[in-house]
């Protein structure tokens, strides 16, 4: 995985009524930890942080903070966002060496078409989005693709099945299934079974017989004068 440069700077602004000043003027609130010496504040410029992240799909990003003049390099541990605007309000920094083996999600990626979608019409699927992975920060994949196209009605694909990027171990359960085909559903319709009538073949009351055969008279139907 490619680190993405960033610049930070020493925060001193920590009281709420100080952090929010400091938001108005652009800058977002940060902190960076994982070291070993503590928690360290810091603040990183806020259109600069959205391009970085508008320009990556991974999910694990990785970032080569520029800070007090020195390259720290570190993971994107959470990002807090504001309920309404969505717009960020701070960012936890996990800095990571370049030996360390860190855990990462990675989402999972389909390639191609699978032939028992294109050929026989099934349904295709995607029962793991996303997978645990371990590596080096180099090493760390944004993603991982999987070629499907092999993939038959009622075949599975497990992780056994995919191949680990080089320097990248699964944490997932050998078997667990990350795509599989099923077979189109098919709609029967009812139908009424035999013998029976449908509304139409039933006669109605004045129709009725009695049970010597002649016809029921209508209640009230006397002579008319």
């Amino acid at each position: 995985m490619k680190a993405i440069e960033l610049a930070a700077n020493a925060r001193t602004a920590k009281k709420r009524n100080q952090v929010r000043a400091l938001r108005h003027t652009g800058r977002l609130p940060a902190v960076i930890y994982g070291s070993g010496e503590g928690t360290e504040q810091l603040e990183v410029d806020k259109k600069s942080f959205q391009r970085m992240m508008a320009s990556t799909t991974a999910t694990a990003v990785l970032v080569d903070l520029n800070f007090d003049g020195n390259s720290r390099l570190a993971l994107i541990q959470e990002v807090q966002h504001h309920p309404l605007s969505r717009q960020p309000l701070h960012v936890d920094f996990r800095e990571v060496r370049k030996d360390q083996q860190v855990h990462v999600t990675v989402p999972v990626i389909p390639l191609g078409e699978a032939i028992g979608v294109k050929v026989s019409g099934g349904n295709l699927e995607h029962v793991m989005r996303q997978v645990h992975v371990s590596g080096t920060p180099a090493a760390l994949p944004e993603m991982i693709e999987v070629d499907i196209s092999e993939l038959d009605i009622g075949h599975t694909l497990h992780i056994s099945d995919i191949a680990a990027p080089e320097g990248v171990e699964f944490l997932e359960n050998a078997g667990n299934p990350v795509f599989s085909v099923s077979r189109p559903r098919v709609e029967v319709e009812e139908t009424p079974a035999e013998g029976e009538e449908g509304a139409e073949g039933e006669e109605g009351a004045e129709g009725e017989e009695g049970a010597d055969g002649e016809a029921k008279p209508v209640e009230g139907g006397g002579d008319k004068k």
